[in-house]
């Protein structure tokens, strides 16, 4: 029985691939007001993230779903989309490069995440 609610739950009419991050999705990139948005319950709201964005806690680019990696920011270490420019990215972020968590500063990722404003 478990096997078959399991095997629904993650069927739910879901277009994405399973595990995927994107600028619409509710488990990495995705927009949201509160954690109950968000698949894994994490919605980061700060002046990085125009109208938040659904995130997982990682401890490296190995533990984020497909299509993001795991960057170190001053809020901790968070999964959020790759992308190559500005375009594949949600309206409000751009496309940087940030620390890749876990490296010790040695290795970058670029990621969509929104420019710092004045507090």
């Amino acid at each position: 029985m478990a096997l078959i609610s399991m095997t629904f739950w993650m069927g739910c009419g879901d277009s994405r691939p399973a595990g995927a991050a994107g600028s619409d999705s509710s488990l990495v990139g995705g927009p949201c007001v509160d954690n109950l948005d968000c698949d894994e319950r994490l919605c980061e709201i700060d002046n990085r993230f125009p109208d938040g964005i659904c995130t997982l806690s990682c401890g490296e680019s190995g533990h984020c779903p497909q299509g993001s990696s795991c960057a170190e920011l001053p809020i901790g270490w968070v999964c959020l989309v790759n992308c190559v420019n500005a375009a594949e990215c949600r309206t409000g972020y751009a496309c940087q490069p940030v620390t890749e968590a876990g490296t010790n500063g040695g290795s970058t990722v670029t990621v969509c995440i929104g420019s710092p404003r004045p507090s």
